[in-house]
């Protein structure tokens, strides 16, 4: 076989005219070969992209799931028993929530910014958005409300219920109240829509089914 390059130039050209069938048949082999090893990385990436996606969109079916009961419990445990006292904003007791409630991963969603998900995944914000909300209205009240307890008992009730103390409460307590109704339905809303969603954008797939009652 010669070594230098002109040579070498004229060799593979001679080779080629000689061989032209025998080397458009192994380039063709090579393409194809080629050709057949691309689609299979792509499909192999966009199988693996799908799986991914539905794992991030039931994950956060479940978040809004678990939410969904704490509300339901929270609306139902510690609300509806005074829902309709006059005197809601004294004697709604304050409420420790003790559960550690799953959070919406919002940058795993990103894919449902594509067509129909993108409202969706707003409404999925907004909804575990007044969850939080809920959530630490009921927190920030029973701090509130614990310290009027505590001022009460020490300077009684003149001085440590005085007229400042009971208007803040009973605008704590009435948008809680308010909060509570809303956050419930827009949670089961989510939850869903978000399950048709998964159906629909993912042939074959199951999304979570979770029976909730009042």
């Amino acid at each position: 076989m010669p070594t230098d390059i002109e040579t070498v130039v004229t060799w593979i050209s001679t080779f080629l005219q000689d061989n032209w069938q025998t080397s458009i048949s192994a380039l063709s082999g090579t393409f194809l070969g080629a050709y057949l090893a691309f689609l299979f990385e792509r499909r192999h990436a966009e199988a693996k992209e799908r799986d991914a996606n539905l794992a991030a969109a039931k994950a956060a079916q479940f978040a809004i799931a678990v939410q969904l009961r704490g509300a339901m419990n929270i609306k139902k445990q510690v609300l509806d028993p005074k829902h309709k006292d006059p005197e809601r904003h004294l004697t709604l007791t304050p409420f420790t929530i003790h559960a550690k409630f799953p959070s919406l991963d919002v940058a795993s969603l990103t894919f449902m910014l594509k067509g129909e998900g993108a409202q969706l995944l707003n409404e999925l914000m907004l909804a575990a958005h007044q969850f939080e909300t809920l959530v630490g209205a009921l927190q920030e009240r029973s701090l509130r409300h614990e310290v009027m307890q505590r001022r009460v008992s020490e300077q009684g009730p003149d001085i440590g219920l005085d007229r400042a103390t009971i208007i803040i409460l009973k605008d704590m307590t009435d948008s809680i109240y308010g909060l509570g109704d809303d956050v419930v339905k827009e949670l089961q809303s989510a939850f869903e829509r978000l399950r048709t969603y998964i159906e629909k954008a993912f042939p074959g797939a199951k999304a979570l089914s979770v029976e909730l009652k009042e």
